[in-house]
């Protein structure tokens, strides 16, 4: 097995090496190889603490050697203490040894059959595209909350059609009050008055509804966003620890911190930004044909030449977003492993 810390807990590549009789072992940082016999009371320990896991090659009366890992190595050490118990026992007694030939990932440590070389997960994680089907998922968590969505869905509506108030009694006013007053005729003040207060109490409304449909759905949001963190926090405690000694530390504390954030962030922010755009285009649109069809066809040509950006620019974003989701992994891995040794 590979082991990646040294004795100052600092990140450096050793191996150790099970055969038949002996152990054999190059530390971290060293080019010499150590080799330590099999002998009668020989065992071989595991220890972890603080993210780092440690294994402890003893004899009765005294420790023969140490090498520390973190916890990503863990599966492989549990691995390699259970041939160390069967191959000290095979060379004792002369029964054959149960050997392993098991290979795993090194990445992900899934199994592997033996004729494959290439692991199947890492592979699928890798190269599968997210799918945008997959947030259809999130409904078991909002449908505690669909009364709350109802409503900041009757409000985002509402509040589209006031914010579109304004273009109709513009209209009337450039053509009763602005156009009358350029050319020198007489204007009623009481009916500019009427327009403006239009005006003002459309722009109110429209900034009430929307602040009672962000207030609504951030809180439903946020709601959600716990809800998706606790269900992720007690799904992870029913799993076996194997599944914790195969998984790096800082992935799984970005699956409940980050990843989750970025849900709630998407919930309360992008996705009402998303349906008042679609909704403010289908409003628009329906105005513009009421008006004009043929001007509203000449103002809507370009629309599908802007989907079709739009669908260019995500793709090459959510390929920028998963390179930095994966640095960010590494980089949560090392604080996650590295910080809770420091005293």
């Amino acid at each position: 097995m590979t082991v990646d810390l040294d004795a100052q807990h600092h990140f450096s590549d050793g191996i150790v090496v099970l055969t038949e009789r002996r152990v054999l072992a190059r530390a971290p940082g060293e080019n010499e190889w150590r080799d330590y016999a099999f002998l009668p009371g020989m065992t071989l320990e595991h220890h972890d603490h603080a993210g780092v896991g440690r294994l402890e090659l003893m004899l009765p009366e005294r420790r023969l050697a140490a090498w520390h890992f973190t916890l990503g190595m863990n599966l492989l050490a549990m691995r390699v203490i259970d041939q160390f118990q069967s191959r000290l026992q095979s060379h004792f007694d002369g029964t054959p040894a149960e050997v392993d030939d098991q290979t795993v990932c090194p990445s992900c440590k899934a199994p592997l059959e033996p004729d494959q070389d290439v692991c199947p997960v890492c592979t699928k994680v890798i190269h599968t595209p997210p799918s945008t089907w997959t947030l259809f998922r999130l409904w078991r968590f909002a449908r505690p909350y669909r009364g709350q969505l109802l409503a900041g869905f009757l409000l985002t509506l509402l509040g589209t059609a006031a914010s579109l108030v304004p273009p109709y009694l513009t209209m009337p006013l450039m053509d009763n009050v602005l156009i009358p007053y350029q050319n020198g005729q007489q204007i009623d003040t009481g009916l500019v008055a009427l327009y403006l207060l239009g005006l003002l109490g459309a722009a109110l409304l429209a900034w009430g509804l929307t602040w009672a449909k962000t207030y609504i759905l951030a809180l439903v949001s946020e709601r959600i966003g716990a809800d998706l963190r606790t269900s992720t926090y007690e799904h992870l405690l029913r799993l076996s620890l194997e599944y914790f000694g195969g998984k790096r530390t800082g992935d799984l504390m970005a699956r409940i911190g980050s990843e989750s954030d970025r849900i709630c962030v998407f919930l309360s922010l992008h996705l009402l930004d998303f349906a008042t755009d679609v909704l403010m285009i289908l409003m628009t649109s329906a105005i513009l044909f009421s008006i004009n069809p043929w001007l509203a066809l000449v103002t809507l040509v370009p629309l599908p030449i802007i989907v079709w950006l739009i669908h260019v620019v995500r793709d090459r974003l959510r390929t920028g977003f998963e390179k930095i989701d994966r640095v960010w992994g590494e980089v949560t891995n090392v604080l996650a492993d590295t910080i809770p040794g420091i005293r």
